[in-house]
Parts: C-alpha cells; structure tokens; sequence
C-alpha cells in the first residue's frame, strides 16, 4: 500500500512539474511577444533613450535574454554608442547564434567602431544562416565598394535587386561601382532608372552630376533659391518651341516652387547654335508655360533671355558644349 501511495505521488509530482514548466513556457513566449512589439515601438518612434530606460532594467533581470539584449544593443547604437552596443549584440548572438537579423547588427555595430573585417565577417556569417537576407546582401556591397573591390560589390548589389528592384541605396550604389568600373553605358541606364524613381532623394543631385560627367544632360541640377533639384532637361519637339512632355513636368516643379517662395524670381536663358530667333522663342515659351499654369506667378518673376551660341558647362575638370539647351536658375535681386 506504501508503494502504490509513493507511486501515486510521484506522478502527482510530475504532472504538477510538467503543468509548472507549460506554464512558465507559456508565460515566457507572452513576455517575448510583449518585449518585441515594444522594442519595435521605441524603434520606430526613433526614441532610443526611452528604449534603453525601459529595457535596461529588464536586461538586468533576464540577462540571457537574447531579444532584450538584441533591443539594448540598437537603442544603444541608436544614440550613437557603438561602444555600448557591442556587449549587448555580442551576448544576443552568443545567445542566438543561428538569428541571421543579430549577426547582421553586429556587422553594423562593428561598422561603427571603423572595424571594417570583423564588419565583413559578421555580414558573411549573417548570410550563411540566410543567404536572402536583404540588408546583409546590402552592407556587404557597401564593405566590398569601401575597399575597391567592385566586382564583388556589383555582385552583392544586384543580389540585393533581385531581392527588392527598388532598394534606393543598392539602385545608386550600384551606379557609382559601374562608374568606377569605366561601365559609362551601364552606369547611365543606373542612374537613369534611379532618377525617374527618386528625383527627391538627396542622392539624385549627385546622380545628375554623374550623368553631365558622363556627358548625358538628359537630367541638369537647377539652383532655386536655396535648393538644388534636379529635373529632367527642358527641351522641345525638334526645330520648335514646343515644349515636351518631361520639359512640362520639370516646368511644372519650378513653378510649384516660385508658388511657394513668392520672393523668387529665376532666369530662363536659352541657348540654340546658329538661332537666335529660335533661342528667343524657346525662352518666351517657357516664360509663357509657368506663367499660364501658375497665374499668380508674374511673368516679370521669370527673366527670359537667349543666345545664338552653345551652353558651356564644366563638369568635373572638363567643359561640355551643348548646342541646344535651357539653363533656368535663382535671379539675384
């Protein structure tokens, strides 16, 4: 009878251990799910000293917590203390090892230590546990560009491509490698499908540059007040005045601006070899264009004037010559 008494508590016993480790399971995954949605709240409020101070005494309390010390390590890198963050990323992958997001954190804490082959070496290491892994493919393009070693770069941009054909760092990245590689063709088409799909980016000004480098003026850099844009050229049908489409839509941008900004006031100088008359028509049909869609712009706000020679424009060291052309830029009053 005592035999069958121990027996029966010693299952009661295990059942109560077993339900006691559920329990603690479940209670654990709860907390889990509870950390990341906040971690990622903090993130994306970009509000990394209130993350820290929330997560830091966490941290304290579940030190073997890879998520909690994968979220101190970005808060961390958030306010810029990549001294800070590399215990942190270091525990969560020493944690975590096989978490392809923490080695690639730990290549970007390294980033920001200026330690560029422990860098490479955890985006290697990130992309062996998931060779997909997006912004891995990306920083290691980046590492590969900063050491010179372009083909490898070009490799891991168009990868990152493949991944999402619009990734605005992998699209322009992918241009500047072509440019030093001496791929000119390749590197205008680059620049090209960047600027017809981010022609706001900060980046677009030097992709225009690139391209007039390149001697293609397809795409010009206009100074409007206190801004460079950069816009599709303002050219017209051949042997006309006839503004194109592209020119339209580039005309329609600086009069958004001169809208905006009523101090301005821009020049419209035209240029047309050997055409005088032609360059003037070119200049008033511009002039007339902004004045016509925007008439609460006045048309004295747009100094139209014209030339029977071509435009020259230096370009890094070299002078262009182009013998049709719109140059539209700030009056000083």
């Amino acid at each position: 009878m005592k035999k069958i008494i121990r027996l029966l508590a010693l299952v009661l016993l295990a059942a109560s251990i077993q339900g006691c480790a559920t329990m603690d399971t479940a209670v654990r995954k709860i907390q889990g799910e509870y950390h990341q949605v906040q971690g990622q709240y903090y993130l994306n409020r970009g509000d990394f000293a209130a993350g820290r101070a929330a997560f830091a005494p966490r941290v304290a309390q579940f030190p073997e917590d890879p998520e909690l010390n994968y979220f101190m390590a970005r808060f961390e890198l958030g306010t810029d203390k990549p001294e800070a963050a590399l215990p942190f990323i270091q525990k969560a992958v020493k944690l975590s090892p096989a978490n392809a997001d923490y080695r690639f954190w730990e290549g970007v804490t390294y980033w920001a230590l200026m330690k560029p082959d422990r860098e490479r070496a955890a985006y290697e290491k990130a992309l062996a546990i998931d060779p997909d892994h997006l912004s891995a493919n990306l920083y290691l393009a980046h590492n590969m560009l900063d050491r010179g070693k372009n083909a490898e770069a070009l490799r891991l941009y168009d990868k990152t491509l493949s991944l999402n054909p619009e990734e605005p760092q992998a699209m322009f990245n992918r241009a500047v490698t072509l440019e030093r590689m001496k791929r000119d063709r390749e590197m205008k088409l680059a620049v090209h499908r960047y600027l017809e799909i981010y022609p706001d980016a900060p980046l677009a000004r030097q992709g225009v540059r690139m391209l007039n480098t390149a001697s293609d003026f397809t795409w010009r850099n206009h100074v409007i007040g206190l801004r460079t844009i950069s816009l599709r050229a303002v050219d017209f049908l051949p042997d006309s005045a006839t503004l194109t489409e592209s020119a339209e839509a580039s005309l329609k941008s600086i009069g958004e601006i001169l809208s905006k900004k009523t101090d301005l006031s821009v020049h419209v100088v035209a240029y047309v070899k050997g055409d005088k008359t032609l360059a003037r028509l070119r200049a008033l049909a511009v002039r007339n264009f902004v004045s016509r869609e925007y008439p609460k712009i006045a048309p004295e706000r747009l100094a139209p004037s014209w030339f029977d020679k071509p435009e020259s424009i230096k370009t890094d060291g070299r002078t262009h010559s182009l013998t049709q052309s719109v140059n539209i830029f700030t009056k000083v009053q």
